[in-house]
């Protein structure tokens, strides 16, 4: 069972109580992290708390506790979880107000919400590239923020799990933003690229650390937009994100990708992100 921690409170996750009135509940008005915990350790914490920065900032709900004491939080609930091996969920919403209506007040307290997860798979992981299909990107333009107001991409992903396929690739206006909670990549000729930042994707930690690995290794990698026409002639498509690291899609719209196993590239690429999970949080 999940531990958790909700303003102020210690307790396991069914027994934790937030007002009906909170604006996170009524309104998706609040922000989120996903943090993976391996070996006790929380991996890229200070990137995943940079984000909840910036994310707050946009979106104007203040800390509700120091940075410092966020991350102490984070520390203590991994300890309480008692699991090597977890993630790390917390949510920043603008906090529970009086009455519901669009106009917030000034003066309110957010609410902060984290809880503790074991995910054993953050251990030992069986790569099994992953089917997905091309879908139109409906949702705002404001996919930058980590958003708790995420209805869009469940419908999507739903979508497209209704169609026996795992996720969905999508594309606004003929060109790829990510995919319903990751970030893609594709190779061609050797060179990775990923789309360019924009507000239309989340500017993923996994993504980042991926562009630098391959920066550190000499792989030849570069941000450029990234057409349907170049998802079709891919030889690998790879998602990015906190649970899953670095993954390979195998079958685009029914296709193979190139033999549909892991490529080379994504080989060399996820060696080097195993090796520095265990440079920063310890081997096991």
């Amino acid at each position: 069972m999940a531990i958790g921690w909700l303003n102020g409170e210690w307790g396991d996750t069914s027994s934790l109580k937030i007002s009906v009135l909170d604006r996170g509940f009524l309104f998706g008005d609040g922000v989120y992290e996903v943090i993976s915990v391996y070996n006790a350790v929380p991996f890229a914490l200070e990137q995943h708390l940079d984000r909840l920065e910036r994310s707050l900032k946009e979106v104007a709900i203040p800390w509700p506790v120091s940075r410092e004491a966020l991350a102490d939080l984070i520390r203590e609930a991994i300890e309480r979880s008692q699991a090597a091996f977890s993630l790390v969920y917390l949510q920043v919403t603008r906090g529970a107000d009086d009455k519901r209506h669009h106009v917030y007040p000034e003066a309110i307290n957010p609410s902060l919400f984290l809880m503790a997860t074991p995910t054993p798979h953050l251990q030992h992981r069986e790569i099994k590239p992953l089917t997905a299909i091309t879908m139109e990107d409906y949702r705002w333009s404001k996919g930058h923020i980590k958003s708790v107001s995420i209805l869009a991409n469940g419908l999507l992903r739903n979508a497209a799990v209704r169609q026996d396929v795992d996720d969905a690739l999508l594309l606004r206006d003929g060109w790829l933003t990510e995919s319903t909670a990751s970030n893609v990549f594709i190779v061609i000729n050797g060179e990775i690229r990923t789309p360019p930042k924009s507000n239309h994707l989340l500017h993923g930690i996994t993504r980042d650390l991926v562009l630098e690995l391959a920066a550190t290794h000499g792989m030849k990698a570069k941000e450029i937009p990234v057409s349907i026409e170049d998802l079709r002639q891919a030889d690998e498509i790879w998602i990015t994100n906190t649970s899953q690291e670095v993954w390979p899609v195998g079958v685009l719209d029914g296709q193979p990708v190139n033999n549909g196993g892991p490529g080379p590239v994504f080989a060399d690429m996820d060696a080097c992100f195993q090796a520095l999970k265990r440079k920063l949080c310890g081997d096991w």
